[in-house]
């Protein structure tokens, strides 16, 4: 240490020759060491053991060199001007050369001559040398220091992970084996532990996920359920309301089915009085064909005499659109002999022996309405009154032909054969009166006293009488006519 001390005092005299050399030093930059007093090197002659040889300015910066030269060591004393604590130099010529000099050769006698050679400092401030020396001395002691402490922490930190490295192959002692059993047991214990709180945190976390996602489940599936049950809810009060309406709907055609039947118990209470009493309906009778069918009608015992000429006339009030067939004649030789129809898109129509004439009658329904309609075989002319009104007349319809006799008379359905052949939607529905036939063309005025319920007897073939009509299939006899006091005080 004492001769690394000497060496480092050794440059730095060497180093600091004069203020005009510095100077001229500064007028010329120095290119390696040999640049920086070449005066100096050849004038002065250094010591023995105490020479600052010069070297390659790779040195300062601690770089290697070969085996044939000695190396060089940069003590990190580089600062502003090259030296620690040295100011107001130039760096140019501040520059430290450190080259170790062999044990024995640096002698502190030779440090005193220097120190006291006056050719060495000439220019120079003693007393500035000798407190930078001192600096970089206590600078190199604490260096010192904090290597041999670096030293001591590294061969400690070596030492544990020698012992780290043991413990983990299994080569350590009996003594270390047991210290190191001991710490792999505490560190897989603590490894363990750690292990367990990890797997812990991650079944709580997916336990929390789970217990999250059945939550909104059941939430969903309770929104889902309430959504249905409201569905269901007014489902079922619309039900609840459309039986509600089919109850009061039952209730009222209940009533009207009781109505009728009492209204018809009435009727054969009546009729039974009647026949009781000698006769059955004192102020006449209308018959009564409820509801469309192919089996309710009534036939007129009457028979039927040849005829060239003829005027029907009747009472009628229609319960549904179009009339139906009011009368219907047929012969053997054709069933459409004598015909008086509407069909339920068609307008009234006069058939005679399967030829048309359609009749300009308004018919409408829930009143009494008198027709009349009257035929010719000259020329075929008709007329067809309403209300004791002429609607309408013309011509050409069977001119020529007569009305076939013993054929079969049908009131309330329409003939496709003698006696049968019904088609439901040619059947009446209401009720016929005091239905007439005369074997001539009744006068305007005749009509029209016939509309105002007055009789006309000459000429009649077939009269309104009680035992002249028979009923079958359901349709009825009523007492009462349109004629009648009863009836006009019923309607």
């Amino acid at each position: 240490m004492v001769a690394f001390i000497g060496a480092v005092i050794c440059i730095i005299a060497a180093v600091h020759t004069g203020s005009s050399k510095a100077a001229a030093a500064q007028q010329q930059p120095a290119v390696d060491n040999h640049s920086l007093y070449p005066d100096a090197a050849a004038q002065t002659p250094a010591a023995a053991g105490s020479v600052a040889r010069p070297g390659s300015l790779g040195a300062l910066h601690g770089s290697e060199t070969p085996d044939s030269e000695a190396p060089t060591f940069n003590i990190g004393l580089g600062g502003l001007d090259g030296v620690t604590g040295l100011t107001g130099h130039d760096p140019t010529v501040s520059r430290l050369i450190c080259t170790p000099i062999p044990a024995g050769e640096c002698n502190p006698k030779n440090f005193q001559q220097q120190a006291d050679d006056p050719s060495l400092y000439a220019g120079e401030d003693w007393g500035y040398l000798r407190t930078s020396a001192e600096e970089l001395r206590q600078t190199v002691l604490q260096q010192k220091d904090q290597i041999l402490t670096d030293q001591r922490t590294i061969r400690d930190l070596t030492g544990k992970l020698s012992e780290c490295e043991k413990g983990l192959d299994g080569k350590s002692g009996r003594s270390s084996g047991s210290s190191s059993a001991g710490r792999r047991g505490s560190s897989a214990q603590a490894i363990t532990q750690l292990k367990d709180r990890i797997e812990k945190l991650e079944v709580g976390r997916v336990s929390r996920k789970g217990a999250v996602f059945s939550h909104h489940r059941h939430l969903r599936a309770q929104r889902r359920i309430s959504t249905v049950m409201d569905d269901l809810e007014v489902e079922l009060e619309k039900k609840v309301q459309l039986l509600e309406k089919e109850r009061k709907a039952l209730r009222l055609e209940t009533e009207k089915h009781n109505q009728e039947i009492e209204r018809g118990i009435n009727k054969l209470h009546h009729r039974i009085s009647g026949l009781e009493e000698g006769h059955s309906f004192p102020e006449g009778y209308r018959l009564s064909f409820p509801t469309r069918t192919n089996y309710m009608y009534a036939v007129v015992t009457h028979s039927m005499p040849k005829l060239r000429a003829f005027t029907i006339c009747l009472w009628l009030r229609a319960a549904e659109r179009g009339i139906g067939t009011p009368v219907s004649y047929a012969v053997p030789e054709q069933p459409n002999e004598l015909v008086l129809l509407q069909g339920l898109h068609a307008p009234a129509e006069l058939l005679i022996n399967d030829k048309v004439a359609q009749l300009p009658l308004n018919l409408s329904r829930g009143s009494w309405q008198h027709i009349c309609v009257s035929w010719t075989q000259k020329g075929g002319v008709w007329q067809a009154y309403q209300g004791g009104r002429l609607k309408g007349e013309g011509h050409g319809l069977a001119a020529g032909h007569h009305i076939r006799p013993d054929g079969v008379l049908i009131l309330g359905q329409e003939q496709d054969s003698l006696g049968g052949g019904f088609d439901s939607s040619q059947a009446l529905v209401g009720e016929l009166s005091q239905v007439g036939l005369w074997d001539r063309v009744l006068t305007s005025n005749q009509v029209a006293s016939l509309a105002r319920c007055g009789k006309i007897t000459q000429g009649s073939v077939i009269p309104w009488a009680e035992n002249g009509v028979d009923v079958y299939g359901g349709a009825t006899k009523d007492p009462g006519e349109p004629c009648s006091k009863h009836s006009r005080s019923s309607q």
